[in-house]
């Protein structure tokens, strides 16, 4: 009986106020088949498992790896519940030439994608307590592994332009970027005067025309921009200054200590990784051709090939060739004996006439 009732309950509620629905994994759309072509039924989702592209299960991180297919102009939309009635995009509708109005539906834009390797994309939905951290709208940040090293065929600089300033903007007082580890950009300033609670910065490509910025709230193209970090840490004169910005999710951090700290410097990971070829001092791509180097690639030297990804064999031609006898090989008894037996049968030949 009191299961018919509760029936009854749940009949009522649906009849008032519809039927509830599942709150479902986030997805990514864009222009490309792969991202489901602008089709949500269609549109992949993104993973919090641990399986595959995903490094942790239930960190509250999302992610996804696709192979994409070369285009000038890739565009794309996260879904944090699945659906359009929340879509994360680019803030602004610059179009990336300097067109204020060129991309109303603020679509995240990437102009001509690096696409020669699989692509990640993120979405954060962490809620951090470290104030040194930037908060996000609704704790919810995204990115990939595309926009910082993009457009293809060229290497961008990322600089810091902010408050701590004598004169903001992509300049000489400018702190660029550099990375500490796959995905993650950091950037060290050594303070020249005080900074109260509440000073702000952001991130910024050097380009000659619409330049990027990214700020808590995603990335912009000029002349639209994106709301700066507000830094709850004041800065006294000499103070280092870290600021370190994770691309792939989104976040942007500032450190702000009174002497220099371990663990914030670069290393020396390029930040536009070269494509492996047949020039590559790799005899074998699948491993190492030295035998003093490590018999895997290490998860650090693999995100240099798959951009954070896992270590695993590479793609090409695997082949162990030889053209011929290396000199320092002894011949064989049949080589030697070969050349005596036809001398001999000449001889025999010749004393027959």
């Amino acid at each position: 009986m009191r299961w018919r009732s509760l029936g009854l309950v749940a009949a009522v509620l649906v009849g008032v106020f519809g039927a509830m629905p599942a709150l479902g994994q986030p997805k990514i759309c864009g222009n490309q088949m792969p991202l489901g072509g602008w089709n949500l039924d269609q549109c992949p989702q993104l993973k919090d498992d641990g399986v595959g592209a995903d490094e942790s299960a239930g960190d509250g991180i999302y992610s996804l790896e696709l192979s994409l297919e070369p285009t000038s102009l890739l565009e794309y939309k996260v879904l944090p519940l699945g659906t359009w009635a929340v879509a994360l995009g680019q803030q602004g509708s610059c179009d990336g030439t300097g067109n204020p109005t060129g991309n109303d539906t603020s679509n995240l834009r990437i102009i001509r994608p690096d696409v020669g390797r699989p692509v990640r994309f993120y979405l954060d939905t962490r809620t951090l307590a470290d104030p040194s951290y930037a908060s996000a709208p609704g704790n919810r940040s995204f990115g990939d592994t595309l926009m910082t090293r993009s457009p293809d065929g060229a290497c961008p600089r990322w600089f810091v332009v902010g408050d701590f300033q004598n004169l903001v903007g992509v300049n000489g007082t400018a702190v660029e970027l550099q990375v500490l580890r796959p995905g993650v950009l950091v950037g060290r300033h050594t303070a020249s005067k005080v900074l109260a609670a509440g000073w702000k910065w952001k991130m910024m490509e050097q380009a000659a025309t619409a330049p990027r910025e990214l700020g808590p709230s995603g990335f912009a193209y000029s002349p639209c921009s994106t709301p700066s970090v507000l830094v709850s840490a004041s800065v006294m004169p000499g103070d280092s200054v870290y600021f370190v910005v994770d691309t792939r999710t989104g976040r942007l951090r500032t450190v702000v200590a009174n002497s220099p700290l371990d663990g914030f410097s670069s290393d020396g990971t390029p930040l536009c990784p070269p494509m492996l070829d047949m020039a590559s001092p790799l005899r074998d791509l699948s491993t190492p051709s030295d035998a003093s180097a490590s018999a895997d690639l290490s998860e650090a030297d693999g995100a240099l090939f798959h951009d954070g990804g896992p270590s695993r064999p590479l793609p090409g031609i695997h082949c162990d060739c030889q053209l011929g006898r290396a000199r320092s090989e002894r011949p064989s008894a049949v080589s030697l004996i070969l050349p005596l037996v036809l001398i001999f049968r000449r001889r025999r030949v010749t004393s027959s006439r």
